[in-house]
């Protein structure tokens, strides 16, 4: 059975890629694209041989949408999603507070509708092996685990912090913190987070370093920094190590990467291209299945609501110089 999606806003840097995997799957109809600029919503339309629509005509048309709006607008567009019965896969975060994103998650659980996070980490490969490796008690007792995931300064409204409610933070920290807590099944219990702008003339923080307790007491050290340069050959990266009593485990979701090097190229002569299995396509197949069956999308609501709980206890200890219990009554 085919499923009918669409995008709805095309603000963040993914929805573009989103887009042209939709368009390619055979048991997707991508539908149409509606966009707040509308010239920009034609121009990313048209990339893909779909219809731009404004939004209410696209939640009348389909049985789902991907959010890739501002944060700050993904409230209003969940409300019209529930108005018209549409199932929603939104970008991360869920909010930019904990209040909001916890209020987006019940009115969906009340309306019984299908919604999830985008979390592509969750479908990486080396992130999956390691989880069935973690399962299997190779690893012995978890005693710390270590993440990153850095990457270039996106600019636009993702430094606004009336859209996006911080920096680097919101948008490069909950990979990490999501794919821990699926891994470990553990809860991030208190975090002590240093943050600052050194990179940019912006607003908004661009480094983060956060250190965290996990539930059975490991620690976890994380590094969401927008520290990979602007002209850096590849955006990022998205790596885990976990130590344990009987060993260590790690996975680095993009490290299948090759070097290319053009002469001919005046802007980018040399790229690092990616060649391992994109999490994207299995993130959004994942998607049409909920939408087809009626299950809840992998990575649910109340798991979004847990990082972002993560993320604003984060944001209160940069401003107290100290530890901040995260609120995990909320989950």
């Amino acid at each position: 059975m085919t499923v009918r999606l669409g995008i709805c806003s095309t603000a963040h840097v993914n929805a573009e890629v989103y887009a042209a995997l939709l368009s390619k799957l055979s048991d997707v109809e991508l539908v149409g694209i509606s966009d707040e600029n509308v010239d920009r919503g034609r121009r990313r339309a048209s990339a893909v041989g779909t219809k731009a629509m404004s939004r209410s005509e696209l939640m009348r048309s389909v049985e789902g949408v991907v959010i890739c709006s501002p944060t700050a607008i993904h409230g209003e567009l969940f409300d019209l999603a529930l108005v018209h019965d549409v199932a929603v896969l939104t970008e991360k975060p869920l909010a930019t507070s904990l209040s909001e994103a916890k209020r987006l998650r019940d009115r969906c659980d009340e309306s019984g509708i299908v919604a999830g996070m985008a979390m592509p980490v969750r479908c990486s490969r080396p992130m999956i092996r390691l989880k069935r490796a973690y399962e299997d008690g190779t690893l012995g007792d978890v005693v710390a685990v270590s993440g990153v995931n850095r990457g270039r300064m996106p600019g636009g409204w993702f430094t606004n912090p009336e859209l996006a409610g911080g920096g680097a933070v919101m948008d490069h920290t909950d990979h990490i913190i999501d794919v821990v807590r699926w891994i470990t099944n553990e809860e991030v219990e208190d975090v002590y987070a240093e943050l600052d702008t050194r990179f940019y003339d912006i607003p908004v923080e661009d480094v983060n370093l956060l250190s965290m307790t996990l539930s059975n007491g490991a620690s976890f050290v994380l590094d969401g920094s927008w520290s990979t340069p602007l002209k850096n050959p590849f955006w990022g990266d998205a790596r885990v190590e976990f130590v344990g009593t009987d060993g260590t485990l790690s996975a680095d979701c993009f490290g299948q990467r090759c070097t290319h090097v053009q002469d001919t190229k005046q802007d980018r002569s040399v790229e690092s291209i990616y060649w391992g299995a994109d999490p994207n396509i299995e993130l959004l197949r994942d998607f049409a299945e909920s939408v087809r069956t009626g299950r809840q999308p992998q990575t649910t609501l109340s798991d979004a609501v847990a990082t972002v709980a993560v993320m604003e206890a984060a944001y209160e200890s940069a401003e107290r110089g100290e530890p901040v219990e995260v609120d995990t009554s909320v989950i």
